[in-house]
């Protein structure tokens, strides 16, 4: 018997080399800058 790993062609983890977890609080000028978009939208 042979007893191979191979699972066919290597693949690459869809976050490879992306930051992963929480993402810090957003800051008072991103929340402003949100807000007048949405209401000149």
């Amino acid at each position: 018997m042979s007893t191979s790993t191979d699972t066919g062609p290597s693949r690459v983890p869809w976050n490879k080399g992306r930051l992963t977890g929480q993402n810090p609080p957003l800051k008072l000028k991103e929340i402003w800058a949100k807000r007048v978009r949405l209401q000149l939208s």
